[in-house]
């Protein structure tokens, strides 16, 4: 019985604590995504992203996307831009293929393998993301 008591203990200090780490930094809720000013556009209809962000944080962990932090830059992220900076749609690592590569953690990788496992993840360019003004 003791060691029920204490075992119950330690897992409510657990939750207490993580939930102290998470309130430790702030999710921004909605994260405009621009291209870097010397990306050109693709095509006419590309518009910024308005990414609800605080509407992903709570459905994939940090690092699904995040995929450089570590917990010693945990609430200190670095943004997209700050790596996949190059304006080249084919290089792998560049501001495109960030967003728009075949597998995680791209977005559009990301929302095509849900849909194809029977989701209803929005994946269309115009209808998801580039929603036009």
């Amino acid at each position: 019985m003791f060691r029920k008591i204490l075992l119950t203990a330690a897992a409510a200090a657990l939750a207490v604590a993580l939930v102290g780490v998470a309130l430790a930094y702030e999710v921004p809720d909605k994260v405009k995504l621009e291209r870097p000013k010397n990306n050109q556009k693709l095509n006419s209809w590309v518009t910024a992203v308005d990414f609800p962000h605080g509407f992903h944080a709570i459905r994939v962990p940090c690092n699904g996307c995040h995929h450089k932090e570590t917990d010693k830059t945990l609430g200190k992220f670095v943004g997209c831009r700050q790596c996949h900076s190059s304006d080249d749609p084919a290089d792998a690592n560049g501001f495109y293929r960030a967003w728009h590569s075949d597998g995680p953690p791209s977005c559009l990788g990301c929302h095509t393998r849900m849909r194809t496992e029977g989701g209803k993840n929005p994946v269309g360019c115009t209808t998801a993301c580039h929603k036009p003004s």
